[in-house]
């Protein structure tokens, strides 16, 4: 069964960047309607049947863009999870209402590092902000079972294909994590 022909009421549909290190995925990833993108790549997509995808990420129309700036577009793929450094939505062009979660949970402002496979890979410099219970620590954050931990208003150095550098939201692959700090002033 094509994915494309059930009813999209079901289904959302995120426009992601996808690093790995060594390559930049830009495609859409669909889910269930109810799922945001953090919970898609911690518990998985539905895929045509009946299963669940853990371990992949499956993208459609895909542009695939190397270290060298060479492009290739194909129209599916799965990229493994394992690979992946983050997963980055792109900026919002008109500012969405913003979001209040009980029990109350603050934004705490951190500086991470993360890095690609390969001992001569230049690692990511990420600047932006996670959320810590009340009362709670950095550690309280990392020390979970999901793979995948979300970072907002994240600014990301080295910058993406395009020059893209500053993304709403970036889900972090914490296997991927050399250091975590928080910013100066907090």
């Amino acid at each position: 069964m094509d994915p494309e022909s059930v009813s999209s009421e079901l289904y959302r549909q995120f426009d992601v960047l996808v690093c790995t290190g060594e390559l930049v995925f830009s495609g859409s990833l669909r889910c269930d309607f109810s799922q945001r993108l953090i919970d898609a790549l911690n518990e998985g997509v539905k895929a045509e049947t009946r299963s669940r995808i853990r371990d992949f990420l499956p993208l459609s129309d895909v542009t695939i863009t190397d270290l060298k700036g060479g492009t290739t577009t194909i129209p599916r793929l799965h990229i493994s999870k394992n690979n992946i450094i983050f997963v980055a939505q792109a900026m919002s062009i008109t500012p969405g209402k913003p979001l209040t979660t009980y029990p109350f949970r603050e934004k705490l402002p951190v500086t991470i590092m993360a890095y690609a496979a390969g001992a001569a890979a230049t690692p990511y410099r990420m600047n932006g902000c996670i959320y810590i219970d009340t009362w709670g620590q950095i550690t309280d954050t990392l020390e979970t079972e999901d793979r995948f931990m979300p970072l907002t208003r994240a600014e990301i150095e080295p910058s993406m294909p395009g020059n893209r550098s500053r993304f709403d939201f970036v889900a972090l692959n914490k296997e991927r994590i050399v250091s975590i700090c928080e910013m100066p002033g907090n």
